[in-house]
């Protein structure tokens, strides 16, 4: 079997032929994300298995998950920030609103944030609007210059945030690459403001259309929705033997390593993985090894799987339709 998978050719081919149609700027509906899941579309069922079966998935996986989890380590305001699914989702919600600026007259607010949070069930209002404060306190945000309109108090992300978000995607797009090559051409990208800021905004419009990975992936849910959950999740992953499947192997972790490693307490790891144990994803041995049975090594595939060719498409779609409207200047 071939070490890469080549993406199939899907709608982002049509929208570099229609430069008015300008992909980040659309409405996307929830029709839209169903026909991206569908038999035929670029998320399919299928070719998530494609991707599973290629011969450098398992590498392409453990290269994502050790960015990740060295990326996140030891800062203890970016976990603060982006460690759950909420605060990943408050984060490019962040970005988008202030991206939005020059077609909308107006770009983040608390106000707006908030609304966003709370119609998109991410999280409460008082929650959004601590988080604001947080990612000041970090320079991660900042007030705007004074417009003419005192009462709108707009914020800005700082290049910190910016360089936050892409040393993320690095993460992401640099295991990709192992798998699908178009995820190089993004990679080769992450300093282009104008692709970065268009991805942004593609990515919130199916968000805000209702994609979520958790209904793909039930399994992950309650790592996702817990602070550092995932990388918990991913530090398992890498202490693991390479080319053994996960459920036949217990994984010899240290409960305070894994603590230091988000940021939290010994008790809140342990309570995670209990919680795990108590749902039937994961099995504690006696001398203290982790299990990770069947329906969550499932679900972990599915997630990077699915990932992968989520990034790929989106990015795709933006440089498809940036390179088509550069040529014809």
């Amino acid at each position: 079997m071939s070490s890469t998978v080549e993406i199939h050719p899907y709608s982002s081919r049509v929208l570099a032929a229609r430069p008015h149609d300008v992909p980040w700027r659309r409405v996307i509906s929830r029709q839209h994300i169903g026909q991206l899941l569908s038999e035929h579309g670029p998320l399919s069922p299928k070719r998530r298995a494609e991707i599973k079966a290629a011969q450098s998935f398992d590498l392409a996986v453990r290269c994502t998950a050790e960015k990740l989890v060295e990326h996140h380590h030891g800062n203890r305001i970016v976990n603060a920030i982006i460690s759950d699914r909420g605060r990943f989702f408050a984060t490019i919600f962040m970005l988008d609103l202030h991206f939005r600026r020059h077609d909308e007259g107006i770009g983040l607010t608390p106000g707006r944030l908030k609304d966003l949070c709370v119609a998109q069930r991410i999280c409460s209002a008082t929650r959004a609007g601590a988080l604001l404060s947080l990612m000041k306190f970090g320079g991660y945000i900042e007030p705007a210059q004074p417009g003419s309109d005192a009462r709108v108090r707009e914020l800005v992300p700082t290049d910190r945030l910016i360089a936050q978000q892409r040393a993320r995607w690095h993460c992401h797009l640099s295991g990709t690459a192992k798998v699908l090559p178009d995820a190089g051409r993004a990679l080769a990208s992450l300093d282009d403001q104008q692709f970065f800021e268009a991805t942004v905004r593609l990515l919130s419009s199916h968000f805000r259309a209702g994609f979520r990975f958790n209904d793909h992936t039930p399994g992950l849910r309650l790592f996702s929705e817990r602070n550092g959950g995932m990388l918990v999740l991913f530090s398992l992953l890498i202490a693991s033997e390479p080319g053994v499947s996960l459920h036949q192997q217990p994984i010899q972790v240290s409960i305070s390593e894994l603590a230091r490693r988000i940021n939290a307490s010994r008790i809140h790891v342990l309570k995670l993985l209990r919680d795990a144990e108590a749902h039937g994803l994961l099995a504690r041995c006696e001398d203290g090894a982790v299990l990770v049975l069947p329906p969550l090594e499932n679900d972990i595939a599915d997630f990077f799987a699915l990932s992968q060719l989520w990034i790929t498409y989106l990015t795709t779609t933006v440089l498809d339709y940036l390179d088509e409207a550069r040529s014809q200047r």
